[in-house]
């Protein structure tokens, strides 16, 4: 809270002119002085009295003019460096400088009653408990604002008397907050003078004490609040306006080029850089020949820049900064801030301010109707001029303003008809029920000022007159030169918010593409905004944001347009994304600056093109981009298709499938916030086919679940990894690019997987089911392809596929790839030939291009061809045959009996008791079981295999240390079994025989054999020849 002090409003009559000042606020107070509240008489012609109330823009703008006063003009500015200060100031221009002194903005207060009765115990409210608390929180103490329930009236307007009583009270309140914080760590820091309140340092006892005791009003929280220039023009959301493209220099595309604001003040600085190449015209009007060359008025370059001295042209450049100024070096842009600036000098300096601080600035209203005339000229000759900004103003309220000012009401009606609002600020002498001339008059455009909480500035007029509410409290922006920049508050603040609001509003459109007028602008703010009511009175402070998105009917998602359902023979649909935004959630994959909004719901399944190319006489004047989706919400949508420039120049066209009875949500943006008219091109297509029919169902390139009906089907996935369920009926099915699964469900169905590893179960019926077309696509990886019942075609084309024919006579067609024929699910053992390409057991199935086996839970006989295969046995006891070929024999479960043949071969027999064989085998075989080798018919790994059969040959056979079997078969072979209890027949030949250790039995069979027990409790059994032993502990059939 700051201190409020009285300040001089008195009228001084002289040769007919009437002081007028430039409306604002900043620094240090002044201290109270008579107040004279008469009404001006009507003058032929008056200067506008200087607004010296609460407001703080400059110490120099008081407004206090003698007789004869002729000031001559200051000597023009060194343009090669920063302005000088001016020496009769004696100081610089400080960044939080007094435009005029006088009571200082409140920014906490929000009541405005508290003009007439600043606290009262009724009135005052404070800071809710909780929120207080919680700041508490973590926190030894808290700074607050505690309010005793004392009622005050305003010192101006008390005598000297009644001021030291009422101050006496105030202290003897005060007083008693010692009393109350008694007993806590407490400290009252600062106690004011003016109102009952004190800062007080709160620990956790005494802010209890505080909020428990009666006599306290209010208790609010201390903080620091400042409303700088891009907050303010946040406040408005001017900002995210600018971020959507509008900044007040025209849609892209338009005739008229970039809107301008007039600013008659006391010029601006061209050579700050807020304004560089922006300011479009300037002129100087001044009843003193103040203006730069000395004269009345001037015309062209540098006539409204009459900044010789730093403070000169203070005010005006603040003011051209918050309306249109462009980004500079650690500043702030203003809120329109692609718009050009007339600069029109007004003011004069004076150095017979009274008794207000010297010198002051000045103008007359004579001045202020000539630089009026001058813009309505130039409006008339063709400059895009949006509105004028009168930051001036002077005088109580006026209940006959219009006939007080006929002229200058003239002049402001002449302007609002040529489409050119007038601006006017409402005064800084914290009235609330009327406003300063010449803001009173019915053809202007009023504004009143509030702070950054939409609380109304203590400072600020109001009234009915008031039209709008907007930031006017310690807003900072360009002072001059170069960067400078500063803070400053008044109704010379909150009033080029509006104006510059009028330069991006023009540039929205209305639904036939024509810039909005000022009656419409005018409406639109009224609409809109948030609503600030004082002394009874309610009136909105603006919100650009939503007053120019009210123009787009579709600017949100919930309001889009609705394009027609029937779109065969093509559509063009007229619209604009001028003045649109992005509303939070909306999704990519594009700029979130700006975008519109429709929706479609196609009366039937086809191919959707949609652009925004030129069509049907409208034409698309700006860089689109264009995403459509599926979804019921925001936070929902699924991206089926976007587009940039695929277009002609910079236009975005997107060619997609659909479904009839979807609801499509179409997007458009302008790339990077460009903004414009456009062409919306909408025509759907024939279906995409699927074996030739064409599509009743169609997905998107995401992830799509699609569900048939019970008649017959045409589904295409397109891309993603989809699920189609095909249900009842002869679907065809097309899953195209992506990981598939399909279930064809009942009937007779035609499935095409497409690239990708698809799952495919034809399911009941005799089904054709292909995993990728025919010569396709290599990036298949492989597909699993189900017959399920029936007699179904399985093509397993491109990749490497597994194939599963199930119940039924099947055609299993490997093609491209490893492929693999697949009988898991068998209820029976499986006899299947890669020699023949035949599997018998659960039907009669063929085979083409199928390397792999791979067999049932029960007894399977699996024999591979001349190729590498993998034979695999799963559950029983299965008899593998890899005939030639470097093959995997994988027994799996159960006691299988594999047999390799040529090629150099994998042997693993899995749980059981598995045998490899070489029976066939053209040449001997050395065989270490315990190293997983064997030699003779290639060179052959085995693993978890526990028993070997030799070749017809002369083989050396050995096992591990488990318990093997070892057979020789023919030939005279070595046989050894190493550990375990091994059971060893030697067959034909004479062969050697060796238990190892443990219990063996040996089996010299026929041949004239040498059985060797080894270690242990062996027995030898010689057979029918002359056979011989050793270490044998029984022998049978030996001499």
């Amino acid at each position: 809270m700051y201190e409020r002090k009285n300040f001089a409003r008195r009228l001084l009559w002289g040769s007919g002119i009437l002081a007028a000042a430039l409306m604002g606020m900043g620094g240090a107070s002044v201290s109270g002085q008579p107040v004279d509240r008469a009404p001006a008489p009507v003058q032929e012609e008056q200067p506008v009295d200087p607004q010296d109330g609460p407001a703080d823009e400059r110490d120099d703008y008081v407004g206090l003019v003698e007789d004869g006063d002729n000031t001559a003009a200051s000597p023009a500015a060194d343009e090669s460096g920063p302005k000088p200060p001016d020496p009769t100031l004696g100081k610089g221009n400080p960044s939080d400088a007094q435009d005029v002194p006088g009571q200082a903005s409140t920014s906490e207060a929000g009541d405005d009653d508290e003009l007439t009765n600043l606290v009262t115990s009724a009135e005052a409210t404070g800071s809710p408990a909780s929120k207080l608390r919680s700041a508490l929180s973590g926190n030894e103490s808290i700074r607050v604002i505690a309010t005793m329930a004392v009622d005050t009236q305003l010192e101006a307007d008390l005598s000297k008397t009644q001021v030291r009583s009422q101050r006496a009270a105030i202290d003897e309140a005060q007083a008693d907050l010692a009393g109350i914080l008694a007993g806590t760590a407490s400290k009252v820091v600062t106690r004011y003078e003016v109102t009952p309140a004190a800062v007080v340092n709160v620990d956790e006892a005494g802010l209890e004490a505080l909020l428990a005791d009666p006599a306290v009003a209010a208790v609010t929280l201390d903080q620091e609040l400042q409303l700088t220039l891009d907050s303010s023009t946040a406040v408005i959301d001017s900002d995210l306006l600018n971020a959507a493209g509008v900044r007040g220099n025209n849609f892209e595309g338009s005739t008229t080029g970039a809107y301008e604001v007039a600013v008659l003040d006391s010029g601006v600085d061209n050579d700050h850089s807020a304004f560089t190449g922006r300011i479009v015209a300037e002129a100087c009007f001044s009843a003193t020949n103040f203006c730069p060359n000395g004269g009345s008025s001037q015309f062209g370059l540098d006539a409204g820049d009459n900044c010789g001295y730093s403070t000169q042209c203070d005010h005006g450049t603040h003011v051209g900064g918050i309306a249109s100024g462009a980004f500079y070096t650690n500043g702030h842009e203003g809120v329109a801030n692609g718009s050009r600036i007339i600069a029109v000098q007004i003011g004069h300096r004076s150095t017979s301010c009274g008794s207000g601080p010297n010198p002051c600035w000045r103008t007359f209203f004579s001045d202020m109707d000539l630089a009026m005339q001058h813009v309505l000229n130039l409006k008339n000759a063709g400059r895009n001029v949006a509105s004028v900004n009168l930051s001036i103003g002077g005088g109580g309220p006026s209940n006959n303003c219009d006939a007080a000012l006929p002229n200058s009401q003239n002049l402001m009606a002449q302007l609002q008809a040529a489409n050119v609002a007038v601006v006017v600020a409402a005064g800084n002498d914290g009235f609330n029920t009327g406003v300063s001339q010449p803001a009173c008059l019915s053809s202007a455009l009023t504004i009143s000022a509030t702070d950054a909480a939409d609380v109304p500035a203590g400072f600020t007029n109001s009234g009915t007159k008031t039209n709008w509410w907007a930031p006017g409290v310690s807003v900072v922006a360009p002072i001059p030169t170069g960067t400078n920049e500063g803070s400053k508050s008044g109704t010379s603040m909150s009033t080029p918010h509006v104006a510059g609001s009028f330069s991006l509003l023009r540039e929205c459109v209305d639904g036939n593409g024509i810039p909005q007028t000022n009656s419409a602008v005018v409406a639109d703010l009224n609409a809109t905004g948030v609503p600030v009511t004082r002394n009874g009175v309610t009136r909105n402070r603006i919100n650009v944001l939503d007053a120019a998105t009210s123009n787009v009917n579709n600017n949100d998602f919930a309001f889009p347009e609705v394009l027609p359902a029937d779109a065969g023979a093509g559509f063009n649909d007229f619209d604009f994304t001028v003045c649109s935004d992005t509303e939070p959630g909306e999704p990519g994959p594009f700029s979130l600056d700006n975008g519109i909004w429709y929706s479609w719901t196609p009366a039937s399944t086809g191919t959707a093109t949609i652009s925004t190319e030129d069509g049907g006489g409208n034409v698309t004047t700006f860089d689109t981009s264009l995403a459509v989706y599926t979804g019921n919400s925001l936070g929902t949508l699924s991206v089926v298709a976007f587009d940039d420039d695929s277009g002609t120049g910079l236009r975005s066209l997107v060619t997609v499938p659909v479904n009839g009875g979807t609801t499509y949500r179409i997007k458009v943006d302008g790339f990077g916030a460009a903004n414009g008219l456009m062409n919306l091109h909408l025509q759907n297509g024939p279906p995409p086919t699927c074996f030739g029919a064409p599509a009743t169902l169609v997905g998107t390139g995401l992830n799509d679940v699609l569900n048939g009906t019970a008649g017959n089907d045409v589904i295409v996935a397109l891309g993603g990894n989809d699920t189609i369920n095909g249900l009842v009926g002869n679907d065809r099915i097309c899953g195209d690019a992506g990981d598939d699964t399909v279930l064809g469900g009942d009937g007779d169905d035609i499935v095409l997987g497409g690239p990708g590893a698809d799952n495919i179960n034809g399911e009941f019926g005799n089904d054709t089911l292909v995993g990728n077309a025919g010569g396709g696509d290599n990036d298949d990886v492989g597909d699993t392809i189900i017959g399920a019942q029936g007699d179904d075609f399985i093509d397993g084309w491109v990749g490497d596929d597994t194939l599963v024919g199930n119940v039924g006579n099947d055609q299993l067609r490997g093609e491209a790839g490893i492929d693999t024929a697949f009988y898991g699910t068998a209820t029976s053992g499986i006899t299947a030939s890669l020699v023949t390409n035949t599997a018998t057991g659960q039907g009669n199935d063929t085979f083409v291009a199928v390397e792999n086996l791979s067999g049932s839970p029960f007894d399977d006989q699996l024999t591979g061809d001349d190729a590498n295969n993998v034979l695999l046995g799963d559950k029983g006891d299965d008899g593998i045959d890899g005939r030639n070929g470097n093959d995997q024999l994988l027994g799996a479960r159960g006691n299988d009996r594999l047999r390799g043949g040529a090629g150099n071969d994998a042997y693993s027999g899995g749980p059981g008791t598995d045998r490899a064989s070489w029976s066939g085998s053209p040449a001997g075989v050395n065989v270490i079981l315990g190293a997983g080798t064997a030699t003779g018919e290639g060179n052959d790994t085995l693993s978890t295999v526990e028993n070997l059969l030799g070749s017809p040959n002369v083989d050396t056979l050995r096992g591990d240390n488990g318990i093997n079997r070892v057979e020789g078969v023919n030939g005279n072979d070595i046989l050894r079994g190493f550990d375990g209890n091994d059971t060893m027949l030697g067959g034909n030949g004479n062969d050697t025989v060796e238990g190892g250790n443990n219990n063996d039995l040996l089996f010299g069979e026929a041949g004239n054999d040498h059985l060797n027990g080894g270690a242990n409790t062996d027995t030898c059994n010689g057979g029918p020849n002359a056979d011989t032993s050793s270490s044998c502990e029984v022998t049978i059939s030996i001499p």
